[in-house]
């Protein structure tokens, strides 16, 4: 299997067994923080942020992700300060800080957006969102959709470029939150309170900021901060961080229009010696907006290793710059080796896979390598492929072939559950289970449920040498639930259950049922049928011969029209629910010669009979046969 089937193949593993155990196991981390930190506050913080993208809140009954219907949902960030289904922006963010390693003294640790502005206010380091401040990447932001003072969101800052914020936000989406996305905002927009700027050990590589003049007297500001200067530089975010690669953003005000010769980026890992790229010449525009591709520029980088950049413009032949960022490529090495299961259950003599992905997204894959610590009992190969030899539990151990992450999860191979299981239901009477033989088997378990989503119960233990069980405890046009076990001779090895097969229950057949003459035409009669919605009649001139549909009504009366005089008519009756998907037997035979006789008119019938829908003659129509009515058996 390729690595992209296999990540595909995770994703889809993950959403498909999230919720299995929840009750019981508690809730499956599918969004685990991969980063490894590098003692930089803001370039931790916002590496963090990002493993967490696609989160989203979890059912607190199923574990599966919460649908978008209002309904409170369980997340991490809350359940790590005691409130796992409450309001969790504010929670995301202290999660974020406390996983970078920043201390409580930069980032409180606070569940509540407006008590986090205060916070900030008291230790003056607070920018109103009128003020005028550019945020820089680290700062946090806070909101007010409806363009309050008193803060109702809050976001991590990754970048500004122009007049746009880039954030990764906890809570946030379709407008009622439950999930944790990237955003992009204005920077203008009035529902921004403000930014809180907490003071990282590595504010002065992120922010410097100096003031200096020129010939022209003017004021220029390689801050990222706020200034009336007319020449603004500034640095924003990286994006598309790889091993070997990463997407560095900047841009220039320059609202005195001055004659920029060029400008671009900084860039290198020796902060005091980095590069010049120039990315535009020769423009005077007022805004500036520079993007470098750095592998297209520079060349492919090495991983996991400390970048340095800043965005520059040269007026004059002078350079303004920009503050200087840092990024961290990402480690090609696999960090970790992430397994969609712990424990697998497999037959002896059957097999099943694990799905596996390396993290981070992007490292190298050069597969792995598993081992079995009892080949009796299970073996498995490096594609996953565990096979069941023989009855026990091992430890399945899978180490990536690149670097040393390794994982485990525990196989138990048990006896095998029965195979090709088949519900036959032939008549309203009984529904027949029948399967095949399992070799080394004691007995089988059946277990019947009247609900989809209800509990299994056992309902019949069966013998060795039976292979079909005929359950005669059931009601007409009620569905009915199997699955089945095999028990082995030590409990601890009895198969896991088959997959539910349901089917439901053959309706009653109609009764009394009666032919008569009435007037040039023929009338047939029936008893009703509990939970019976339609009627099809079955018509044929020979009782032992083919029977064809001559109509459908809703009623317990039709009135056949395409009749001869003289001629004998020999009709069945069959009842089936709204969709027809649950029909009955036949009704007993009911015969009668056609007279003729012109009392009766087709006005009177089309009075009597308002629901009855004659069915159009075909060359081919069908035969009554156990085909045509079907046995109505599904898996799911």
């Amino acid at each position: 299997m390729t690595k992209s089937k296999r990540i595909l193949a995770l994703i889809m593993a993950v959403v498909m067994f999230v919720g299995m155990a929840v009750s019981a196991y508690g809730y499956n981390d599918n969004y685990p923080n991969t980063h490894r930190n590098t003692g930089q506050h803001i370039a931790d913080l916002i590496a963090v942020a990002r493993t967490q993208l696609g989160y989203a809140e979890l059912d607190p009954n199923t574990g599966f992700p919460i649908a978008h219907n209002g309904k409170a949902g369980y997340t991490k960030y809350g359940a790590s300060f005691g409130a796992p289904t409450g309001e969790w922006c504010a929670y995301f963010v202290s999660w974020c800080a406390t996983q970078a390693g920043i201390p409580t003294s930069i980032v409180p640790r606070l569940g509540n957006c407006a008590a986090s502005v205060k916070w900030y206010k008291k230790h003056s380091v607070f920018y109103s969102g009128s003020s005028g401040y550019v945020p820089k990447a680290g700062d946090i932001v806070f909101y007010n959709w409806s363009g309050g003072e008193t803060a109702k969101h809050v976001g991590i800052v990754t970048g500004v470029s122009g007049k746009t914020l880039y954030t990764i936000e906890g809570n946030t989406g379709d407008g009622r939150g439950y999930d944790c996305l990237s955003r992009t905002r204005s920077l203008t927009a009035n529902y921004i309170v403000g930014y809180g700027v907490p003071a990282y050990n590595d504010a002065k590589t992120y922010s410097e900021s100096h003031y200096f003049g020129n010939s022209n007297g003017g004021s220029y500001s390689q801050s990222v901060k706020y200034t009336t200067s007319k020449l603004a530089v500034v640095t924003t975010s990286a994006t598309d961080i790889t091993p070997t690669n990463a997407v560095l953003h900047g841009s220039v005000t320059n609202g005195g229009r001055l004659f920029a010769s060029t400008a671009g980026f900084f860039f290198g890992t020796d902060k005091m010696k980095l590069a010049k790229y120039p990315i535009v010449t020769s423009t005077s525009k007022p805004e500036i907006e520079l993007s470098m591709d750095v592998t297209e520029t520079v060349g492919a980088l090495t991983p996991n290793t400390t970048y340095y950049y800043q965005t520059y413009t040269c007026i004059d032949g002078r350079d303004y710059l920009g503050p200087m960022y840092a990024v961290v490529t990402v480690n090609d090495v696999p960090q970790k080796l992430h397994l969609y299961t712990q424990s697998v259950h497999v037959g002896v003599g059957q097999t099943s896979e694990i799905m596996w992905v390396q993290l981070p997204l992007g490292t190298t894959d050069k597969g792995v390598t598993w081992t079995s610590s009892d080949e009796k009992i299970a073996t498995v190969n490096n594609n996953g492929v565990i096979k069941g030899v023989g009855y026990g539990k091992v430890t399945l151990t899978a180490k990536t072939n690149y670097g040393s992450a390794d994982a485990t999860c525990t196989a138990t191979v048990l006896i095998p559950a029965p195979d090709n299981m088949k519900l036959d239901n032939e008549n309203q009477k009984s529904i027949t289970v029948r399967w095949d033989a399992v070799e080394g088997a004691t007995g089988y378990i059946l277990y019947r449920s009247e609900y989809s989503d209800s509990e299994p119960v056992e309902y019949a233990h069966i013998s060795a040498d039976e292979t079909e069980f005929v359950d005669k405890n059931i009601t007409p046009g009620e569905r009915y639930y199997y699955r089945l076990m095999t028990l082995a001779e030590v409990v601890d090895y009895n198969s896991d259950p088959t997959p539910v097969l349901y089917t439901t229950a053959r309706l009653s057949s109609p009764d009394e049922v009666k032919a008569t003459n009435f007037g040039a035409l023929l009338r047939v009669n029936w008893s009703p049928v509990d939970e019976a919605k339609t009627y099809t009649v079955y018509r044929s001139s020979d009782e032992h011969g083919l029977y064809t549909i001559v109509g459908k009504t809703t009623g317990t009366t039709f009135v056949d029209h395409d009749v001869l005089a003289g001629k004998t008519y020999f009709y069945k009756i069959v009842a089936s629910d709204g969709n027809e998907k649950t029909v009955s037997d036949y009704s007993p035979m009911a015969s009668v010669v056609a007279r003729l006789n012109d009392d009766v008119s087709l006005e009177d019938t089309e009075a009597v009979l308002p629901s009855q829908k004659p069915v159009p003659k075909k060359s081919n129509d069908a035969e009554i046969s156990r085909t045509q009515l079907g046995t109505n058996t599904f898996m799911f």
